[in-house]
């Protein structure tokens, strides 16, 4: 049917070409045509003349996008089948300034100027400049963006003051993010994604609930992977890229290979991965002492070794249709956590993942159906936790006292997502669908401990076993409807408007050895009757928003948006049973209500050859936000549990606002463009019950950035200092716990690198020095100090 709806369709011409700004056509620049709706691309490029022409194409929007060697790329949107403009002229003036184009913000490819979002993109070559030891680094000079632990890992991203699965982490458009991991204490691993395989990461700040659903709170973490393209010819061309790695500091190695093939009806990419990260040093101690550090500033326990192993696969059946077929292992293990050593000591013997994933794309279905997309996913996390605590004998009186729990977490994902794309008319497009996703989880746990027996003296040791799981065998998912509406009123002003209804559920069932070691009256009294027996819990989510685009003139853009946000409480939250891992007796809540938001953003974007930036005011105040909290009394009657009694609630009302603003101004300098650039970003967060401030707010950050590079891009010097800002605005409580105000600190990274490029063939090489003056110091709310000084190379071989 698609394909006989789509020869029927008229079809048209177009012809333009490219010119310098003296008028002289410029020859081999790359044009690019992208329809709008279907996003079917089609590229080509200019003649001797400067020419170029499209034929065979349906009417529509069509983005243009123009770039050569030496001149800023240019992006333009052009109606083909309305006669408007049978021909274009592209004028490219000299610069290296391009537009960033992105498929999160909206679900379907749009420039970053054409959306009332905030969104950053990161692209492959940047990620291979910066050098990045794991996906992690990538975040820490993002506008907006901060980072949460240390080591090869576990680092994760902190969005506007929201870190955990308070960020909605996709990996090509699907859930990283489980029901299972915990919120308060540790988040989403994004080290689940090999670095070597990704393509982009597309960071979205502020609510993506409409279009993504829950945890998508404080931003939207987009990690598009590589895949390996279709042939514009019909022979089958075989190729393949080698990625090297080697850090000094923490004798990090990490290396990639991958093979790839490509035909007209089918390509492949298949790649292996292999890391092994030491324990990392600090920067320079002088006389200072830090525990868990030694006196060479070795942090310990910081330590973890990996592999990757994907497979990806297209089929293009016709020139509209095709399928994408993949599979994703990832093993991580001898995971620790940094610093942390000695009386306590905790680490992830093994985090892995496994996933398969399809999709099917059509194009073209009828007039207005311009794209129908399916995809299904099957995803399992498997992980270990384990803590020891081993506090050393005082004798005669203390014999001592040792613990080991070891937490085994299996959560199997599946889910499916089905996208329609409707181009009604030139000035109105839709996306709608439907989601749905389910995370069944199954906990096995052993806890051995040995400990003091003070009934004789000398005091003796007992011994008992404990195999009760923290979670009962328990589901949670959701089934969603969306819709998304971009209208532009007229060639200067785009409406976009969307709204999502979705029912939630939270199932846990009897699971033999799961019980709650409290009583009657206080399993009542905290609302936990019938947890041992099984529970169901179904909410109901809508949430809506709403945006307008505002081109005030060639230049300048003006957007602003209103909408809600909102994350249901995770497994974890609500049923999870059984000792902290700060100490004390955590216990579930069944009776959680959701988190919410509204969101308000306000933005001005601004974008020729000589300068780009952009500048954004959010202010942002959410309900029932969740927190851990020690319970005192139950019933009237004061708690006895050693140590505490803690479970989460709900708290009051919260606001979060903030300023966040971009830069860039190549300058022509002798052979090249001298870039300085840079962001700034602040945060003030407030409780609103309490007149209070909110923790864990990052008030200031600054980055500069100095970056050289010749005409051809063939290679580069780029300096880079990070600094933020000392935090005295906290809590009294928090000042207190904290011994004061939260320290600030400036960072300082060099690179360089050459590019050489021939055209079958592309390699690169980079170093980097990173914390170049060794400084010694702790990302913000971060306890283990991060890395000092490393000598960082990098290398890529790319053959197609």
């Amino acid at each position: 049917m698609a394909a006989g709806g789509f020869a029927q369709t008229k079809r048209y011409t177009l012809n333009g070409s490219v010119n310098d700004i003296e008028n002289a056509g410029i020859t081999n620049a790359t044009v690019s045509l992208r329809n709008m709706a279907s996003g079917s691309e089609f590229r080509t490029q200019t003649d001797s003349n400067g020419r170029f022409a499209f034929d065979g194409l349906v009417a529509g929007k069509f983005y243009l996008t123009v770039n050569a060697v030496g001149f800023s790329t240019v992006s333009k949107i052009i109606e083909v089948g309305l006669n408007k403009e049978p021909e274009v002229t592209i004028v490219l003036p000299v610069g290296n300034i391009s537009e960033q184009v992105n498929v999160t913000a909206a679900r379907t490819q749009v420039t970053s100027a054409d959306t009332a979002v905030t969104v950053t993109v990161v692209e492959r070559e940047e990620l291979e400049r910066k050098n990045i030891n794991t996906i992690g680094d990538a975040f820490r000079s993002l506008p907006g963006v901060s980072t949460v632990n240390e080591g090869s890992f576990q680092v994760r991203p902190r969005i506007r003051g929201f870190d955990s699965n308070r960020v909605l982490i996709l990996v090509d458009g699907e859930r990283l993010n489980n029901g299972r991991t915990s919120t308060i204490q540790s988040g989403i691993e994004a080290g689940l994604v090999g670095t070597e395989q990704i393509e982009t990461l597309e960071v979205v700040r502020g609510s993506g609930s409409v279009l993504y659903g829950t945890d998508a709170l404080g931003g939207t973490i987009n990690i598009i992977t590589k895949t390996a393209p279709r042939s514009a010819s019909d022979e089958f061309r075989l190729g393949a890229t080698f990625n090297g790695f080697f850090s000094t500091n923490e004798k990090g190695r990490r290396g990639n290979l991958a093979l790839t093939g490509s035909g007209k009806y089918f390509s492949f990419r298949a790649a292996q991965s292999l890391e092994r990260y030491d324990n990392y040093y600090t920067g320079d101690l002088g006389n200072r002492t830090i525990d868990g550090v030694t006196a060479t500033g070795e942090v310990l326990n910081s330590q973890s070794h990996g592999s990757n192993t994907r497979i990806d696969s297209r089929f293009f059946f016709d020139e509209n249709n095709d399928l994408r077929i993949g599979y994703d292992r990832r093993r991580a293990a001898n995971i620790g956590v940094p610093s942390l050593v000695g009386v306590f000591n905790a680490f992830f013997p093994f985090s892995d993942r496994d996933k398969f994933s399809t999709r099917y794309e059509t194009r073209d279905v009828t007039k207005y159906l311009s794209r129908l997309t399916g995809s299904f996913y099957y995803q399992n996390q498997n992980r270990n936790f384990t803590n020891i605590l081993d506090v050393p004998a005082f004798p005669p009186f203390f014999p001592g006292q040792f613990e080991f729990s070891e937490t085994i977490t299996d959560t199997a994902s599946i889910g499916f997502d089905i996208q329609t794309d409707w181009n009604l008319g030139f000035r109105n497009f839709v996306t709608a669908g439907v989601s749905f996703f389910r995370d069944h989880n199954s906990d096995r746990r052993f806890h051995e401990k040995i400990q003091p027996d003070f009934r004789t003296f000398p005091p003796g040791l007992r011994r008992s076993v404990e195999t009760s799981p923290s979670v009962p065998n328990a589901s949670f998912g959701s089934f969603a409807a969306f819709v998304q509406d971009t209208y532009d009123l007229s060639d200067r002003i785009r409406f976009v408007g969307g709204l999502r209804v979705e029912r939630f559920f939270s199932n846990s069932t009897a699971t033999e050895g799961f019980s709650i070691p409290l009583t009657k009256d206080q399993i009542e009294g905290l609302g936990l009757t019938g947890l041992t027996d099984g529970l169901s819990v179904s909410e109901f989510a809508a949430t809506g928003d709403f945006g307008a685009v505002f081109k005030l003139t060639e230049e300048l853009t003006a957007s602003g948006r209103i909408g809600r946000s909102f994350r249901v409480p995770n497994l974890f939250e609500r049923f999870f049973t059984g000792p902290g891992s700060i100490g004390g007796l955590v216990v579930g809540n069944p009776n959680l209500e959701p988190e919410s938001g509204t969101n308000i953003d306000v933005g001005m974007r601004f974008r020729n050859s000589k300068i780009a930036g952009s500048a954004t005011y959010f202010n942002n105040t959410y309900r029932n936000l969740l927190s851990n909290e020690q319970i005192g009394i139950i019933n009237g009657t004061p708690v006895t549990v050693l140590n505490g009694l803690y479970q989460t609630v709900n708290i009051g009302r919260a606001r979060i606002q903030g300023f966040e603003a971009e830069i860039e101004v190549p300058i022509k300098l002798g052979m090249g463009f001298l870039t300085p650039g840079g962001n700034i970003g602040y945060l003030r967060g407030d409780d609103l019950e309490s007149n209070q401030p909110l923790t864990t707010i990052t008030p200031l950050k600054t980055v500069v950035n100095l970056r050289w590079q010749n005409f051809l891009n063939n290679y580069y010097l780029d300096w880079t200092t990070r600094i933020v800002n000392k935090q005295e605005r906290l809590s009294p409580a928090f000042l207190t716990v904290n011994g004061g105000a939260e320290p600030g600190y400036a960072v300082s990274d060099l690179g360089g690198g050459f590019i050489v490029k021939r055209e079958r063939m592309r390699l690169s090489f980079n170093i980097s020095i990173k914390n170049i003056f060794d400084r010694l110091f702790n990302e913000q709310f971060v306890f283990a100090p991060a890395r000092g000084r490393s000598y960082i190379f990098g290398s890529t071989v790319d053959i197609k």
